[in-house]
């Protein structure tokens, strides 16, 4: 430039150093969203174990020895900062400690099973927008309901017997944005399940027998009825334990994809619509719910055999469609 010479700084250097200005002004925190349970404003979601589990030691890894029921939580969201629109999200593990030896903790999301490997698991429901740098009152918040499952699976080397877990509780998931864990304290929910000290090993599993393991139904009545019984069915479930560990076996009927949906407490098949089937205690008549865990057996000593008999009842929906039809549950077992 020449003496005497103007020329104006270009615009992009004025916005560069407006940037840094405002930048700098910000204070060093991480963008991220705060969660908290709808109404009570709660970041902790709390529910016990709610019995003593036996794991088998010889079970495969991958093997669910427990399972709650399904749960539901009102959560209500907002920017800790402002970020503009964001997926709310599930940390895993958020306090990075081992759960204990050979078992592993993971919720099950829209079917889908989901453990720390997984990494942040998106929930589908987002936040809006959040809160303005001159005044962070007011957001913009997001509400939904949280529905998932979590469960406890056999994970890595195990010992014949002993504890599983020292831990009295454990923080199985957080809720979270995008771009991590809210460095603020107690801004985030967290679902913590207790009583996990209460998870033993066991040295061996009861072999179980589905007989049979196809049920076929009979032909169904011709008259069609809404709500009456087309057709029935029996099959049984049978145990054989080796070891002389002793144990009580509960046990489950778990949905299963591709395998049909529950509607008002029938399961439905895909393919056909027009009828549903109801489980029950052969002998009692009483309802089982699909995804529910029921007692199955004390097993004591060795070599200890069980049996037990059910009922398949096929249910009219509505108007028949004719045509083969098929649908499957899964038998989940789990010891105390």
């Amino acid at each position: 430039m020449e003496r005497g010479e103007y020329r104006p700084m270009s615009p992009l250097k004025y916005l560069l150093v407006a940037t840094l200005l405002v930048s700098a002004a910000l204070p060093a925190t991480s963008y991220a969203l705060a969660c908290r349970v709808d109404g009570s404003g709660s970041v902790a979601d709390t529910a016990p174990l709610g019995t003593a589990l036996a794991v088998a030691a010889d079970a495969p890894d991958g093997t669910i020895i427990w399972e709650s029921g399904p749960r539901s939580v009102n959560v209500i969201c907002k920017d800790d900062f402002e970020h503009g629109r964001e997926e709310v999200f599930f940390y895993l593990n958020p306090a990075s400690v081992s759960i204990g030896k050979g078992i592993r903790a993971g919720i099950r999301y829209n079917s889908v099973p989901i453990t720390q490997s997984s990494g942040k698991y998106g929930t589908g429901f987002y936040s809006d927008r959040g809160c303005n740098l001159s005044n962070c009152v007011g957001w913009d918040k997001a509400r939904f309901t949280l529905n998932f499952s979590v469960f406890i699976e056999k994970f890595g080397s195990t010992p014949q017997n002993g504890q599983a877990s020292t831990l009295s509780q454990y923080r199985v998931f957080q809720l979270d944005g995008i771009t991590g864990l809210n460095s603020r304290p107690n801004s985030n929910l967290n679902y913590i399940v207790t009583g996990v000290n209460d998870i033993r090993f066991v040295p061996c599993t009861p072999d179980l027998t589905i007989t049979p393991s196809v049920v076929n139904f009979p032909k169904p009545s011709r008259l069609a009825k809404v709500g009456e019984v087309a057709s029935t069915a029996t099959f049984n479930l049978s145990l054989r334990k080796a070891c002389d560990t002793p144990y009580t076996v509960s046990a489950r009927f778990a949905t299963t994809p591709g395998g049909g949906s529950v509607i008002n407490g029938l399961l439905v098949p895909a393919n056909n619509s027009s009828v549903g089937i109801a489980l029950s205690w052969d002998y009692t008549h009483q309802n089982l719910p699909f995804n529910e865990w029921f007692p199955l057996a004390k097993m004591n000593g060795a070599n200890q055999t069980f049996r037990q008999d059910f009922r398949a009842d096929l249910k009219w929906r509505a108007l028949p469609q004719p045509g083969a039809f098929d649908a499957a549950v899964v038998v989940d077992m789990f010891y105390k």
